[in-house]
Formats: structure tokens, C-alpha cells, sequence
């Protein structure tokens, strides 16, 4: 190849890419907020703690309501409980970071998948079953069916309301 067609080539790449670069920043700027909140009703969101996308639908998805009709999305009851048990750790508005604005908590029951009320939900913690995301919470509607899973695979049940930033640690360190 000779010199000159070698030197066209680059010249044009260069200025392909140059023209490029604002619309790259254009589409960055055009798309979502990850980090606004959003209403209470939206099929998905982005995940204040490991920031993916969730869908409502997922299999693992958890949220938190608030009592100014938005909500934030999780990917798994371990990243709702690390926001849950310490929230100034991130960028969310003030009101979600206070707990008195919290209308409800809701994760996927384990067996079934349907949602449960999070203050209801008996949590099995520190079990031999991990989630997508290595080990987790895993939430139960029914005492029974929790303690029927932990007869099998380990773990203790306990309350939303129980569980420290530093069980969140424990499990996400195994």
C-alpha cells in the first residue's frame, strides 16, 4: 500500500471520528437519568447500588416506595438491604434516604416469585443458596416455607427490621 493511500485512509478515519464525537456526546446526554427518581409506578429503573437496569419483572427485583409517589429499584434483596441499612452511602434525594418516608418494601418470595411485603417477608440469611449475584437475602412469605429451606440449606430467619449494614457486608463478602 502506498504512502499516500495509507495517509487518505487515516485522514479519513480521523475525520469520521472527529464528526462523530459530538453526536457520542449527544446520545449521552439524551439518555436516562440514572440517578433521578422515578414514579412509583414504572416498570424499570436503574439500581442506586450496583446501577443496572432493573425491570419489574425480574426474578430477583426488590423496591422501595416512598411517600412522594416514587420509588427506587434493585436488582436483589442484597442490594436493597446495603441501600436499606445504609443510604447516605448513595446519590439519591434526601427523602429516600430517610426512613420515616418509606411507604413499603417489596421483595420476591423465593419459591413462588410473586412480591411481599417486606415487613412481612422472613429473610433467610447466610443459606448455602446464592442468587445471580453470588450470596444473598432470600425472601419468604410463609414462616414455614423459610423454615423448610433452612432445614435444607442453612441460613436463619430474620426481619427486615433485623438485618445491619454488617450482616450486608458478611454475606456480600463470601
Amino acid at each position: 500500500m502506498s504512502k499516500e493511500l495509507f495517509s487518505a485512509k487515516r485522514r479519513a478515519v480521523f475525520l469520521l471520528a472527529f464528526c462523530l464525537l459530538p453526536f457520542a456526546f449527544f446520545l449521552q446526554s439524551c439518555s436516562p437519568d440514572r440517578e433521578a427518581p422515578i414514579k412509583a409506578d414504572a416498570k424499570s429503573g436503574y439500581c442506586p447500588v450496583c446501577h443496572m437496569r432493573v425491570q419489574a419483572g425480574d426474578e430477583w427485583a426488590t423496591e422501595i416506595h416512598y411517600s412522594d409517589g416514587t420509588k427506587l429499584m434493585f436488582e436483589s434483596p442484597g442490594d436493597m438491604l446495603a441501600f436499606y441499612t445504609a443510604p447516605d452511602k448513595y446519590k439519591v434525594t434526601a427523602a429516600q434516604k430517610d426512613r420515616a418516608n418509606i411507604t413499603k418494601v417489596l421483595l420476591k418470595d423465593y419459591q413462588t416469585r410473586d412480591q411481599i411485603d417486606g415487613q412481612e417477608a422472613k429473610l433467610v440469611y447466610k443459606s448455602k443458596v446464592e442468587g445471580p449475584m453470588g450470596p444473598d437475602f432470600l425472601a419468604f412469605n410463609k414462616r414455614t416455607d423459610a423454615e423448610a429451606f433452612v432445614a435444607t440449606n442453612g441460613g436463619k430467619i430474620i426481619a427486615l427490621n433485623d438485618v445491619t449494614s454488617e450482616m450486608v457486608q458478611d454475606v456480600r463478602k463470601r
